[in-house]
């Protein structure tokens, strides 16, 4: 009996584990607002990185930003309220793209795209964050990607046909 008490506390902690990516990949049950925390300062944090790792000319102007496709007028003013100096970017400007969150109870990785001046691809990341007891979310790990954001879009076309294997393999 004084076993079960600690285990059945251990339970409803996990079972309140943030679930969720963004925007939805599949339809199970998960945390599917993107308001709801701690997706919003998930973001947060990964735009203060990605702020840290812009250089030239963007480094310089006002800080632009867009997040996953689908996301809510309300989702950009949650996270312009956050931080100061940051707005809805749009496709004309060069703005950090947060382009999918995924949150595993207390891991959380971020796929951005950290725009460059001169026309050039933008560097693609992809970055875990974890928190520490009683301290906010950081970043602790981060995985640059090699490839344009069109390699990218076409490779994940190719990997979803019959022949996907073979064709990603050609690349």
């Amino acid at each position: 009996m004084r076993l079960a008490i600690p285990i059945l506390i251990c339970m409803f902690a996990a079972s309140c584990a943030p679930y969720g990516s963004y925007p939805p990949v599949e339809k199970t049950a998960s945390v599917t607002n993107m308001m709801f925390e701690p997706v919003p300062t998930v973001i947060t944090t990964s735009i203060e990185w990605a702020r840290k790792k812009e250089t030239g000319i963007i480094a310089g102007s006002q800080l632009t930003f867009t997040l996953p496709l689908g996301s809510s007028q309300k989702s950009y003013e949650q996270i312009e309220q956050r931080m100061d100096g940051v707005s809805k970017g749009t496709d004309t400007t060069s703005a950090i793209g947060i382009k999918s969150v995924r949150v595993r109870g207390f891991d959380a990785s971020v796929d951005i795209a950290i725009p460059r001046e001169g026309g050039k691809q933008p560097l693609l990341y992809t970055i875990t964050l974890k928190p520490s007891p009683f301290k906010e979310w950081k970043v602790t790990e981060e995985r640059r990607w090699r490839r344009s954001q069109k390699a990218l879009a076409e490779s994940g076309r190719a990997m979803t046909s019959k022949n996907g294997l073979a064709e990603a393999e050609n690349e």
